[in-house]
């Protein structure tokens, strides 16, 4: 079995703002801004709330919490009651640097969280970086096998325009995945009689492990920025806890030979083959974007539609571009993104996400990977 193990050291290094999150979201009253809003100070309520008891406003602070309809945020709150930063900085959990985020004072704007280990420090999980491979992986083989993928080709154009009454969004189009996918990576016969079994796929063959841990020294606040094809921008009250640019975040990938053939070439190879059809198809469309570095990839939330999904290397630019306005309208996503417009854009989506960080504007999750 160990002759059969092949070990990778990979490296990802962090070129747009990075977001794994955790599901949590920090409300106004859970954090506060620190050195004239160059930091955020992340609140330990317990111990916060042990503090506003000894000082008699534990009352105060609960009709506080509890009243959904004020806009007070925690900061205003403690310079209402007059409470010392010292005190205030005994009860945080950690503080994180605010970066280039802009917000108008008294605006509710939740802070989503980035996943953190058992000992608080931030990482990226293995299952994380391997949906990413996975995606990679997938369409390069589409790119540049288009013959093979025909059948599931047809069957997501046909099942776009005749949508079933009911759809659940996030199980729409999941057959024509599984078809895809199929023809990718179910190559082992473990199950002779049904294909598709999950038994069958080669990448149970690949193993890939937690990043190292990273330090709060590593995250920025990053704000939420939608940027149209004229290269104009729209900030979105929304905060994350991203991993920041210049951040190198290291891995194992292994391969398990006699299950998973791939090596790194096929891995560098497929990230070649795809960002050229992103390029081409989509970021292409956006003034001022640029084109794609060799080994690039995008990782975690807030990467954008484009790059998490096989449409586009599957249909190619035309006819990706009115599919992908067809699941917007099927999946009945809301009117006010003006997925109807993507036409007249001659994108869709019509918006790249993405981020400012020291005065750029930065794609999210975007990265360079090598492999050793």
């Amino acid at each position: 079995m160990k002759n059969s193990l092949k070990v990778y050291r990979a490296q990802l290094t962090v070129l747009g703002p990075v977001f794994i999150g955790n599901g949590a979201e920090l409300s106004k009253k859970e954090y506060i801004f620190l050195n004239g809003r160059k930091t955020a100070g992340i609140i330990d309520m317990k111990k916060f709330y042990s503090l506003v008891s000894k000082k008699g406003l534990r009352r105060q602070f609960e009709d506080f919490m509890l009243d959904s309809r004020s806009r007070l945020s925690l900061g205003n709150w403690i310079r209402e009651y007059e409470i010392r930063n010292q005190e205030v900085k005994s009860c945080l959990d950690y503080v994180i640097d605010s970066g280039d985020t802009v917000i108008q004072r008294g605006t509710p704007v939740h802070i989503m969280e980035c996943i953190k280990d058992p000992y608080g420090m931030p990482y990226i999980p293995g299952s994380s970086i391997k949906g990413m491979l996975r995606t990679v992986l997938l369409n390069g083989g589409i790119a540049s096998s288009p013959e093979e993928f025909l059948r599931a080709r047809e069957s997501v154009i046909r099942t776009v325009e005749n949508p079933p009454f009911k759809i659940n969004r996030k199980q729409f189009l999941a057959a024509e995945r599984n078809m895809v996918e199929e023809t990718q990576f179910y190559t082992l016969t473990r199950n002779e009689k049904r294909r598709g079994d999950a038994v069958n796929d080669m990448l149970a063959g690949m193993i890939v492990s937690d990043s190292e841990p990273l330090e709060m020294k590593d995250m920025v606040l990053c704000q939420k920025i939608e940027r149209h094809t004229d290269g104009t921008e729209k900030r979105m009250n929304l905060l994350r806890e991203c991993i920041r640019p210049g951040t190198k975040i290291h891995f194992d990938i292994t391969m398990e030979r006699n299950i998973c053939p791939v090596q790194k070439e096929n891995i560098l190879s497929s990230i070649e083959r795809f960002n050229e059809v992103y390029y081409d198809c989509f970021l292409s469309k956006f003034r001022g974007m640029d084109r794609p570095l060799s080994g690039q990839v995008y990782l975690g939330g807030g990467a954008g539609f484009v790059s998490k999904t096989f449409i586009y290397p599957l249909l190619g630019e035309r006819q990706g571009l009115k599919t992908t306005m067809g699941i917007f309208q099927a999946t009945k996503v809301p009117r006010e993104h003006k997925h109807n417009r993507d036409l007249e854009y001659g994108v869709s989506p019509h918006i790249v996400k993405c981020t400012r960080y020291q005065g750029q504007c930065l794609e999210m999750g975007k990265c360079r990977l090598e492999i050793s």
